[in-house]
């Protein structure tokens, strides 16, 4: 796992802040961003992924439309170069829960 890539995600996971304001209705992740400022990127995506249940984000998203749950971290992580950050059993988390609101997935 090397820095720059650490540096890469981070910066996309707040690009999901930055593109759910653009959203309609607008979705203001403030938690989300604060998480992401305090814990870093990677370690912010760990603890979403460590909860039994998605986040309230996810839910925000996912009434917005399927095409939102793009903005979600379980569809960032399973992105290339990102999943190779991530365990199997985390890539799993992701997997099902975008499989439980039928979204696919980014290499679909």
């Amino acid at each position: 796992m090397t820095d720059a890539l650490l540096e890469q995600f981070h910066a996309k996971m707040l690009g999901i802040y930055e593109a759910a304001l653009s959203l309609k209705p607008p979705y203001r992740a403030n938690l989300f961003k604060r998480m992401v400022d305090e814990h870093g990127g990677k370690e912010a995506a760990d603890r979403l992924l460590a909860t039994k249940d998605p986040s309230e984000g996810f839910t925000q998203l996912f009434l917005r439309g399927k095409d939102s749950l793009k903005l979600t971290v379980e569809y960032l992580v399973l992105q290339s170069p990102w999943c190779g950050l991530f365990t199997e059993e985390q890539l799993n988390v992701a997997k099902k829960r975008l499989r439980d609101v039928e979204c696919k997935f980014p290499h679909e």
